[in-house]
């Protein structure tokens, strides 16, 4: 006999957020910064001869290794945005948006400002020894209309997802898995429609998107387990994209007779597999035992990962400065290695470890100021 009644309440989907989440302990995460960092500093590294593209010597040794960098490393940036998710996207915190608000635009706006100045002025520096008075008309208009310098569009990027992290947060208390799976669906598949068909129907409205699919993927990913059957296809997938990625930027550069990076942008759907299947394998890797293995290691680790914001800062400074000699004319840049020619596969790693190594340097010296500590990282 059927007991139930028109007011029996009907049994719903349970929030995503309600399940039990599996256990990833954080330890993963500043091991993700830290890699992140070094990846980074390596595709800056190699990454201008990117656009030096030569149809008529397309197997140009500057060229071929940027590609394979670039394809092998094109995950860096997403794991900020990810790891940044996996970290704030807390859909039980009782804290305030305007709580949360202060406290991260506290951490990236004065930072920002401090290093917008210094690479706003770098241009200029020859200028300010000589005395030759600064364009400050075409100043301004760089800070509000363009890039300050090629990597700081990361900091209004991410600052347009703490906006959205209050909301995200309502979004994800009452979502079910099969709710974000569908948003971060949704996300991607366009994104990559708005990136290689650009015109077509509705596609062209979704580029706002933007990079919430990373920031929402972080979360995702950190906070549930992916069963093994999609672990094993996405790790495959993830293994050969780089090299789909390092051929296809090859021969599309090679029709196109100048660089094309149709697949190595982050909406590409290539990168996206690699990224999602080497941030799958760090989140479950066992660091503790690694670190009690390795405790040097770990220990290094733990520290650049503490300072990878300034790292992130002050890298491309350093780069410029080596590739131009200022410290007591010796050269360093993917071509030569302090004034001694090697092929840019050895050059190139060469000059990201002191990079990172001198980068870090500056860092632990602003961190020994109270004022510099505070503001500039």
């Amino acid at each position: 006999m059927d007991n139930s009644s028109p007011n029996t309440e009907v049994a719903l989907p349970t929030p995503l957020a309600d399940k039990v989440p599996q256990n990833h302990k954080s330890l993963y995460v500043n091991y993700v910064r830290a890699i992140a960092a070094c990846a980074v500093v390596q595709m800056h590294t190699n990454g201008a001869y990117l656009f030096l593209f030569d149809p008529a010597a397309s197997t140009h040794p500057q060229f071929v290794t940027a590609d394979i960098f670039y394809s092998l490393l094109r995950w860096a940036t997403p794991f900020f945005i990810m790891i940044s998710g996996a970290m704030l996207i807390r859909p039980f915190s009782d804290q305030s948006a305007a709580d949360f608000l202060k406290k991260r635009f506290r951490r990236v706006v004065a930072p920002f400002a401090w290093w917008g100045a210094v690479y706003l002025l770098y241009p200029y520096r020859f200028d300010i020894v000589d005395g030759v008075p600064v364009d400050w008309g075409k100043m301004l208009h760089t800070f509000f209309y363009e890039d300050i310098y090629f990597h700081l569009w990361f900091i209004p990027m991410i600052m347009g997802l703490y906006i959205l992290t209050p909301v995200l947060r309502i979004y994800t208390r009452s979502a079910t898995q099969r709710d974000i799976t569908y948003f971060l669906g949704v996300i991607f598949v366009f994104n990559a429609g708005h990136h290689f068909f650009p015109g077509v129907l509705l596609v062209k409205h979704f580029s706002w998107l933007g990079y919430l699919g990373y920031y929402l993927l972080g979360y995702y990913l950190h906070t549930y387990p992916i069963t093994l059957r999609w672990k094993r296809i996405i790790y495959t997938l993830g293994l050969l994209m780089p090299v789909v990625n390092a051929l296809g930027t090859w021969w599309f550069s090679v029709q196109k007779g100048q660089y094309n990076e149709i697949l190595l942008v982050y909406a590409s759907p290539t990168v996206l597999i690699t990224t999602t299947a080497l941030f799958l394998y760090l989140r479950d890797f066992d660091w503790d035992s690694f670190s009690k293995r390795k405790p040097g290691v770990h220990r290094w680790v733990m520290y650049l990962a503490e300072i990878s914001f300034g790292v992130y800062f002050a890298h491309p400074l350093v780069l410029d400065v080596l590739k131009n000699g200022y410290l007591f004319h010796l050269y360093a840049s993917p071509e030569n290695f302090f004034n001694l020619p090697l092929h840019p596969a050895i050059a190139g790693p060469l000059v990201a470890i002191i990079t990172i190594f001198i980068s870090g340097g500056i860092i632990a010296l602003m961190r020994k100021s109270p004022l510099l500590k505070k503001w500039a990282m």
